[in-house]
């Protein structure tokens, strides 16, 4: 190669170098074909992928998609209440702190967004200011303007809340915090309430108040929420010993432990993923299953999947065990009948095809935190004279009158072997 050739391939390297930014770990993601291509069915669904927004774009991903052009003109609608509210007549405050936080934010970001400084600011503060109002309105409903038709129609704030717990359709959550201590109204406020609103009308059966001591501390709204929930998991796993690793895939379906004696019973426990097995009863706490279950979970899952950073993963690992127990609709319905499956999407079927396919594709950790679980069910299962005994009561004393013909059965017998038994003893003895 020439000299100057090579000079050529120096200044082109150098080039390229000289743009590229300091290595940063992102935390906003597309999700793969490999997440995305689980789901070949639309299960009761109204959008065609559980990881798009259905009427509004946060973020830069979205943001040029026709269908939702609609709500970019509520957010400037949303953005001059607030400006109304807090008494300004120019956004120039806003613009200005948040120029000194673009570089930050586009480094959240796992690929080069297409937007330029102005437009990437622009961005930013309508759709943190358009989350921050939209929370506050659900929250408070004086603060709504009567002709807002997002509270008018309840379908619609559920599309809005479906579309902040989407993985794809996040802003950094610093942004928001920022935006928020320039805006909130009073002393009193604080970013956690706002919070709340998104845990209340999330499908998992935590409160507010079983998390007296948790900070805000994620990357955007979807993992802020993931992180409250697998909290107070979090703190009971740490209290309790999950035993050695076993073979997870062994474990069996839900009819198939019936078989073998194990019972299901709905868990007092307010942590959905608090999964216990003793005395033989298998103790899980209700889980809801809707339409918006499987667009949820999915993006808990990638969120899990790509940005974590941690070996725990505690909403895949409930998949996945669910998943094991939920083979067939009948495994779907014996969990129904014991109130630990709540469902509102119809039948059994349904159920089974939404647990099917949220536990394909997914990669467990090597740390489950049911694998005490998995180890105390498979030696259970291993015991032949627990499927004696467990096929004994369903075959003969499953109601009050099989056990009482089962009883009488067992008398007659006795009798008429003793009866038997008499008779022979009465029988003259001959001597020889």
């Amino acid at each position: 190669m020439s000299e100057a050739g090579a000079d050529t391939v120096t200044v082109d390297i150098d080039d390229m170098l000289s743009l590229s930014s300091p290595p940063s770990k992102p935390s906003l993601f597309r999700v793969g074909d490999h997440l995305r291509s689980i789901n070949p069915e639309n299960l009761r669904i109204t959008i065609p992928d559980a990881y798009e927004p259905e009427l509004i774009a946060i973020g830069p991903f979205h943001i040029h998609k026709r269908h939702l052009q609609k709500m970019q003109q509520h957010k400037f609608r949303y953005l001059y209440l607030l400006l109304q509210r807090t008494g300004e007549s120019s956004v120039e405050r806003y613009v200005t702190t948040v120029r000194q936080l673009e570089d930050r934010a586009r480094k959240y970001y796992a690929e080069d967004i297409n937007l330029d400084k102005n437009e990437f600011v622009k961005m930013l503060i309508l759709d943190g200011c358009f989350i921050i109002e939209f929370l506050y309105m659900f929250q408070d409903k004086k603060c709504r303007d009567e002709d807002d038709y997002i509270f008018q129609y309840e379908h619609i704030t559920k599309q809005l809340l479906h579309d902040l717990m989407v993985f794809e359709n996040q802003i950094p959550f610093f942004i928001v915090d920022s935006l928020f201590k320039m805006i909130k109204r009073n002393n009193g406020d604080n970013i956690e309430s706002l919070i709340y609103n998104l845990l209340q009308n999330s499908i998992f059966p935590l409160e507010w108040k079983d998390l007296p001591n948790v900070t805000i501390n994620g990357p955007h709204l979807l993992g802020i929420v993931h992180d409250l929930q697998c909290s107070s998991f979090a703190t009971i796993l740490s209290q309790v010993n999950t035993g050695s690793p076993v073979n997870m895939v062994n474990i069996h379906s839900a009819v198939e432990l019936e078989k073998t004696g194990v019972s299901f019973e709905e868990s007092e426990s307010n942590v959905l993923f608090h999964i216990v097995f003793e005395n033989k009863a298998m103790k899980i706490p209700k889980w809801e299953i809707s339409d918006s279950t499987e667009s949820l979970f999915r993006n808990l899952i990638a969120y899990e999947h790509y940005y974590t950073g941690s070996s725990q993963k505690y909403v895949t690992e409930y998949v996945f065990f669910m998943h094991c127990l939920v083979r067939s609709p009948e495994d779907a319905a014996v969990l129904e009948r014991s109130k630990i499956i709540s469902n509102l999407l119809g039948s059994y079927e349904m159920v089974h095809r939404v647990i099917n396919l949220l536990g394909k594709n997914i990669i467990i950790s090597g740390r489950s935190p049911y694998f005490r679980i998995f180890s105390d069910v498979s030696d259970h299962c291993a015991k032949i004279r627990n499927t004696w005994i467990a096929t004994l009561k369903r075959e003969y004393f499953n109601s009050p009158w099989t056990a009482i013909s089962v009883f009488a059965a067992i008398i007659l017998l006795g009798l008429t072997i003793i009866q038997t038994a008499c008779s022979i003893l009465s029988l003259p003895q001959w001597s020889h």
